[in-house]
């Protein structure tokens, strides 16, 4: 016998910890949430055997701790067996990153608070550091997992079928929202492809995360629990749906969003999960809901399997005991006479089952959907007994639910045994043949398809096309160019037209116009095509390779949807490069290159340079900011500020200068309300607020007497307020007759917080008056607005943005709405290269 090479060793240990990308995903996530970050972007390509990337905001990693950082069993979350007992981090055990290396090509980019520059950090298989470099990134710690499972061809072959990636990409999202909702103030961005999947700004408690996650009928639908015992010592908090509640609305048909968690760790606890099941006659339904089960550390048990989604509780039936009283408390207990049902009895229809576990009874619980019983009509004086189980589906003299009475299996035959149908449907045959089609046949359709899966995207024509690196909007045709027009005039006439009624008179409008009217929309149908055909000519002839990828995309997804080829990791460029480099002559791969000798001496140059300049002036060191030049790689900006040279990012100025525009300037438009609420002192909170209210400007009475507040704090934050003038003795009525509906929740609680800041803080501005879901909204749109400018800005615009920022923005506020920083410091320039970079400077004005 022999003993194993290391290298065989560690790989053999590494394929079982890291099985797949999701494995990949996660211990990179929690790695990133042990390090205190408050931002998640984790982005993938091709499904993410080409590169899996998650970057956070954290503390990043110690430049002593880096040589040591991926080398197996090193971490710094524990030092013994006996810290598991405390343990308050989601790894521990120093092999997750060892592990990636082995089965990957593994760059991390980290920076902490006390380093001045971030450093790029290359490791091998063995997690050792092979090669370093400055990096531009700021605080926080950036992993890229490159060519997964590039020495395991079978594992990387199985990720071949298209149907296994997108299954693991909806494996992903699911783990990212678990963590969005255990933690509220985690800001989470999930990209494939350079596409948007999923992303969750910060909020302030579980419910918003519930809504983010899950949308907002759902979250409605949820009851905040909260259940402690002392011995032994157990918390159940979360979040479970309301009794009574719609059973379509708060239960799904997998697991995927019943959300369990011990001590914060999303984990798949399947006794947890089987006391919560729905049991119906139909199947059964998971429930929608959000559980953490709290316990002392030294109860659980975390290091079970390698992925560690599995724990062992010490204290289980207390636990489980714990979760029967919850559901207990929410949802009572039922049963049919005196005695309790079993698990698997018929008569229990939509209601909350708790399976038998250990040495707990069954107990089923009630009224989770409002179920209607309908009693049939049976003759009094038959004395059958009560059908039972065997016989059938129902008796005529039990309960019959609402779904069965609807899905036509209320009564049942008592000689055959099947449903019986009140009307049956006879169908025609179809011509030449005698078959008859089923009507419950299952079809392709798009509805029949699963909800939780991630169906293919097949490329398909779009309204606008990438020509020279912009979107450009594709020709319209004439009759296209009329509906535009029309359908907004047809929509005012008739608001309540549903979509084919609309497209019908828009038809009609069409076929009954003049020949004059139709000329005019066919040259602007001709104008655009020539329009888009000019600039279409001008990418091609100019080698415009967005253009290229386009049209390659297109053909290759027609020729996919052909024959039917399954979508495959795609191979490297570099053999393809080699091989038409390396079939070129050899005169064409090195050409000669004219050369010509010019007179140069070092000491006339030093000589010049002390004629025209001959000492630099130590006043130039304290002047503004100058540019220098543009790394294209970047898309920054050397500056030179004194004798400090700096990078800046000049997108990050954009978005401050847009928030702060936005804050100033922007008018949230007000949307008509359907009922206006009337403001009175209860629904302000108090008198003072409501005189506030009153006391701001106003506009002069109409003519039915009706007053309207003018005052920007107001009327920019999308409130509509008017007085109405009562009799004697009601006096005058304020009430909101509009509101902003471009934000969810928007309502009086906002307009309180404005009162609130003219009253503590004295606001008189519109700045001071936003409420912090508006400030929000508008920080998203400045993001929004500042990723709509092109990547290569020229020397004025930067120039332009550098004299905004000295104007607008605050001499202390250096950091964007992401908090990242606008300059990073790179070196002091000495003073003989500041004159010659001054010289520079002075020409180029």
């Amino acid at each position: 016998m022999k003993a194993l090479p290391q290298e065989t060793v560690r790989l053999l240990s590494s394929s079982q910890v890291i099985t797949s990308v999701l494995n990949v995903v996660k211990e990179l996530v929690e790695n990133s949430l042990d390090a205190g970050s408050s931002s998640l972007e984790v982005k993938l390509e091709n499904y993410g055997l080409d590169r899996i990337e998650v970057r956070d905001n954290g503390c990043g990693i110690k430049a002593a701790d880096a040589p040591v950082m991926a080398v197996k069993h090193y971490t710094s979350k524990i030092s013994c067996h006996e810290d598991l007992e405390c343990l308050e981090t989601y790894g521990f055990r120093g092999e997750a990153l060892a592990s990636i290396c082995a089965i990957s090509e593994v760059v991390v980019t980290t920076k902490t608070a006390e380093d001045d520059v971030s450093t790029q950090y290359t490791l091998d298989l063995s997690g050792h550091v092979i090669s370093q470099r400055p990096s531009h990134l700021g605080q926080g710690t950036t992993v890229c997992a490159l060519k997964l499972f590039k020495n395991l061809p079978v594992r990387r072959q199985y990720y071949s079928n298209s149907k296994k990636c997108k299954e693991e990409v909806k494996k992903v999202q699911d783990l990212l929202m678990a963590y969005a909702i255990i933690k509220p103030e985690l800001r989470i961005i999930f990209t494939h492809n350079k596409a948007m999947i999923w992303q969750k700004a910060r909020v302030s408690d579980h419910r918003t995360a519930l809504m983010a996650v899950l949308g907002a009928t759902s979250a409605a639908n949820l009851l905040p629990v909260q259940h402690r015992q002392e011995q032994p010592e157990i918390s159940i908090e979360g979040y479970f749906p309301k009794p009574n509640s719609d059973l379509n609305s708060t239960s799904s048909n997998s697991s995927d969003k019943t959300f369990i968690f011990v001590n914060g760790r999303p984990v798949h606890h399947r006794d947890i999960l089987k006391v919560c099941l729905i049991k119906q006659k139909s199947g059964r339904r998971f429930p929608i809901l959000m559980m953490n089960v709290i316990v002392p550390a030294s109860s659980v048990d975390v290091n079970l399997t390698p992925d560690k989604t599995q724990v062992m509780l010490q204290d289980k039936d207390a636990v489980l005991l714990a979760v029967e009283s919850v559901l207990i408390s929410l949802y009572g207990s039922y049963s049919i006479g005196n005695d309790k049902q079993e698990v698997g009895d018929e008569h229990t229809h939509s209601d909350w089952i708790i399976n038998k576990s250990s040495s707990f009874d069954s107990v089923n619980f009630s009224s989770f959907t409002d179920n209607v019983a309908l009693n049939s009509t049976v003759d009094p004086d038959r004395s059958s007994p009560r059908p039972s189980k065997d016989d059938g589906d129902q008796g005529l003299g039990d309960e019959i639910c609402a779904e069965s009475w609807a899905m036509g299996r209320a009564f049942t035959d008592q000689t055959t045994g099947q449903c019986l149908e009140p009307v049956k449907l006879h169908l025609p045959e179809a011509h030449g043949g005698n078959e008859v089609p089923d009507p419950k046949s299952k079809s392709n359709s798009p509805s029949n398809r699963p909800s939780n899966v991630i169906m293919e995207k097949v490329a398909k024509l779009t309204a606008y096309d990438l020509i020279s690196s912009r979107s450009v909007r594709q020709p319209l045709s004439a009759f296209a160019l009329f509906e535009q027009d029309t359908r907004s005039s047809v929509l005012q006439e008739n608001p309540q037209a549903s979509l084919q009624d609309v497209t019908a008179a828009v038809k009609e409008r069409w076929e009954s116009l003049g020949e004059e009217g139709r000329k005019k929309y066919e040259g602007k149908a001709q104008k655009s095509i020539e329009s888009y055909n000019e600039k279409k000519k001008q990418a091609i002839a100019g080698g415009d390779p967005g253009w290229a990828t386009l049209q390659q995309q297109r053909a290759d997804s027609s020729v996919n949807r052909l024959q039917g080829l399954k979508r495959k990791a795609p191979l490297s460029n570099q053999q393809i490069l080699d091989k038409l480099f390396s079939s070129q002559p050899a005169s064409k791969r090195n050409p000669s290159k004219l050369t010509r000798p010019l007179p140069f001496s070092v000491a006339a140059l030093r000589h010049k340079l002390k004629l025209k300049r001959p000492s630099c002036p130590s006043g130039l060191s304290t002047q503004g900011l100058r540019l220098v030049n543009r790394l294209a790689s970047h898309c920054a900006w050397a500056i030179l500020c004194g004798r400090k040279l700096m990078l800046l990012n000049p997108f990050r100025v954009e978005e401050a200068l847009l928030f702060k525009r936005l804050l100033e300037n922007n008018i949230l438009p007000a949307a008509s309300l359907q009922t206006p609420i009337q403001l009175t002192d209860g629904v302000l909170g108090g008198p003072e607020y409501l005189d506030i209210l009153m006391s701001m400007e106003k506009a002069s009475p109409s003519l039915n007497g009706e007053i309207y507040f003018t005052d920007p704090r107001l009327v920019t934050n999308g409130f509509q307020i008017r007085i109405i003038p009562g009799s004697s003795s009601m006096g005058k009525c304020v009430e909101v007759t509009g509101m902003a509906d471009c934000m969810p929740f928007y309502g009086i609680a906002d307009l309180r917080e404005i009162l609130t800041a003219v009253k503590e803080q004295d606001a008189k501005t519109v700045q001071q008056c936003r409420p912090l879901k508006v400030s929000n909204y508008l920080e998203g749109e400045a993001v929004r607005l500042a990723r709509q400018l092109p990547l290569s800005l020229s020397r004025e615009d930067v120039t332009n943005t550098l004299s905004r920022m000295k104007q607008e923005l605050e001499e202390k506020q250096e950091v964007c709405l992401h908090g990242r920083p606008f300059f990073h410091d790179l070196v002091d320039v000495p003073e003989t290269e500041l004159c010659q970079m001054e010289d520079t400077y002075a020409k180029r004005r």
